[in-house]
């Protein structure tokens, strides 16, 4: 008995999300990234041309970022288009800043004219994530200094599109209210839905024309899963490093307290293992901060800033779930 394949229809697929975008020379992929980029970043598409349109099934395992859109203007601006089906983290923000630095340096070592032949890199990041700080859908950055003022001459602007909001827009609007873009970001975020096809929009037939024909090839569906699988492996394989590391820091927080002669006359307890493994993780990362905070926590206390400190969070954030989970 054959089994029929089944269907990639998730957008979010980063492999199906460069299908759709990556072809320059086709009228409908044309009219997405113009309505992405002339609506998002606010720059002219009187041209396009996708600087990597490839899809190349070696890259399928490759961590970085492979398989976004790299477009660039007739004025020389580039803008790089990438989908993210993950959650925002230090790691993420960090690589998104170092991605667009690069995108810089590249443009360097055609020539040291900065005038002629650097051009302004903007980056839109669609993510499947929210920054709770911050609920939008839409949300810029730029280099400005303390009075809001833009640095003259600025040569990034990095753009996160947060794909859950739209839904939050959903409830708020009506989907039959949403304009093109965010009928295109919808479909970003929950595919070609029963309810979206109730709408009458270019946008909606375009991207289910392009996820009928993208399943129309096999080469590009395997793509598809195995760039899943191998996403999925490898968050799978960083839970499992985050847990040892937790495990093995409560076991030298347990031995830590044993050679502290703690709880004297008493059996050593979970909560004295986990509160030496907090302070000492604390201490060895945060060696110059006040420790006072951490005394006389619960268990679910002192795993909420364990969490936080093998996550690599910031002081701030670390003060903060603290006063919260304190307060």
């Amino acid at each position: 008995m054959i089994m029929k394949r089944k269907k990639i229809v998730d957008f979010k697929n980063d492999v199906l999300f460069k299908y759709t975008l990556r072809d320059d020379q086709d009228p409908d992929s044309i009219y997405l990234l113009k309505l992405i980029i002339e609506n998002i970043a606010g720059i002219d598409c009187h041209s396009l041309k996708v600087l990597n349109p490839d899809l190349n099934p070696q890259h399928v395992e490759d961590k970085d970022m492979i398989l976004d859109i790299r477009v660039t203007n007739e004025d020389g601006e580039i803008c790089d288009v990438e989908m993210q089906n993950s959650s925002l983290d230090q790691e993420q923000y960090q690589r998104f800043q170092i991605y667009g630095a690069r995108l810089l340096v590249e443009q360097q070592k055609r020539g040291d004219d900065y005038v002629t032949n650097i051009h302004h890199v903007f980056q839109l990041i669609f993510i499947d994530d929210l920054d709770k700080d911050n609920l939008v859908l839409i949300d810029r950055y730029i280099s400005q200094n303390e009075s809001g003022n833009q640095e003259k001459h600025n040569l990034i602007t990095r753009i996160y599109i947060y794909l859950p909001y739209i839904n939050i827009l959903k409830k708020e609007k009506g989907l039959e209210n949403f304009n093109e873009l965010e009928t295109a970001i919808y479909i970003f975020k929950n595919g070609i839905d029963d309810d979206i096809m109730k709408l009458k929009k270019k946008v909606v037939d375009i991207m289910e024309k392009k996820a009928d024909d993208f399943n129309e090839d096999m080469i590009l569906q395997d793509m598809a899963f195995n760039r899943d699988l191998n996403k999925r492996a490898r968050q799978a394989r960083m839970k499992r490093e985050r847990d040892e590391g937790k495990e093995e820091g409560l076991q030298e927080g347990l031995a830590e307290g044993k050679k502290l002669g703690l709880s004297e006359g008493k059996k050593l307890g979970l909560n004295d293992g986990l509160r030496y493994s907090v302070l000492k993780l604390f201490i060895k990362t945060y060696p110059q901060a006040e420790t006072g905070f951490l005394e006389n926590l619960s268990v679910e206390q002192y795993e909420k800033i364990f969490d936080l400190l093998i996550e690599k969070a910031s002081l701030e954030k670390i003060y903060e779930a603290a006063d919260c989970i304190k307060g």
